[in-house]
């Protein structure tokens, strides 16, 4: 299975009813924002999936690599919890060898061109660790469990700072 037909399925496995609504999205302007914030021209947008939190769009570019566009489908959504969010993956990132999307650009409110807090992001290649566990060899099990404590302790620890 390809890459885009197994993070089709991992999606829709993990994404609520499609009876749902849909943010008020219009297409054209999230594409006119991820070329304008990347620099680059967007030529395809295509929602992955839909929670009862976020939505996920893959955005296609002429040239250079997809990007992720998570959206918000509470207009309320707190512009420090994105802040938060934001800071934790940059953290992560900068002091662990976990590999997490690098941020391209956010905004935890509606003042922005598609009126939705959206983080743009770098889309990762990979597997749900769910789905591969149960074939990882026991060392691969220990590295990955020795990845997550090590984040976790780093979370407790009195160096955890939120700069962004």
């Amino acid at each position: 299975m390809d890459n885009e037909n197994n993070e089709s399925e991992i999606f829709r496995s993990s994404s609520s009813n499609d009876d749902e609504p849909t943010l008020d999205l219009d297409l054209n302007a999230l594409q006119q924002l991820a070329s304008s914030r990347l620099n680059r021209h967007c030529v395809h947008t295509r929602r992955l999936t839909k929670g009862l939190y976020n939505e996920i769009y893959l955005l296609q570019f002429e040239a250079g690599p997809d990007c992720i566009a998570r959206l918000s489908c509470d207009l309320n959504h707190p512009a420090a919890k994105f802040a938060s969010e934001v800071a934790t993956m940059k953290y992560i990132a900068q002091n662990t060898s976990i590999k997490v999307p690098e941020v391209y650009d956010w905004d935890g409110t509606v003042h922005n061109p598609i009126k939705i807090p959206y983080i743009l992001m770098e889309r990762l290649p990979g597997q749900h660790l769910y789905r591969v566990w149960d074939k990882l060899t026991v060392e691969k099990k220990k590295c990955v469990l020795s990845q997550i404590v090590d984040t976790l302790l780093l979370k407790r620890s009195d160096v955890f700072t939120w700069t962004l």
